[in-house]
């Protein structure tokens, strides 16, 4: 079946068929993206490489870190952060002991 057929049969199919296709050729093409984006990012050295400055390069060195850790380290930060927001915090500070309750005038 050739594609031009696939396009026309298409057509003739129910809004929410034409939806879902579209929804799924976008997800595939931009996750086939996103992949070779992780994989690229992936193959380049991830240890931190020093940075000279012009004017006196032995005093001015500076450790520079790959765009690999920083990458892995804003996702677990990311993720760490949604964990907090959905499952709640484990820290519990605040005691019954400490609450004040006033009653309110009319």
């Amino acid at each position: 079946m050739n594609l031009n057929k696939h396009i026309e049969n298409l057509k003739t199919k129910p809004e929410h068929i034409k939806k879902r296709v579209a929804f799924l050729i976008s997800f595939s093409f931009s996750f086939m993206v996103f992949t070779g984006w992780i994989v690229s990012s992936y193959g380049i050295s991830s240890s931190p490489t020093l940075a000279n400055n012009t004017e006196n390069s032995d005093a001015n060195a500076t450790l520079v870190e790959a765009p690999v850790s920083s990458l892995t380290a804003s996702a677990v930060n990311a993720w760490t952060d949604i964990k907090k927001i959905i499952f709640g915090s484990s820290n519990t500070n605040a005691s019954s002991n400490n609450l004040e309750i006033k009653g309110g005038s009319r």
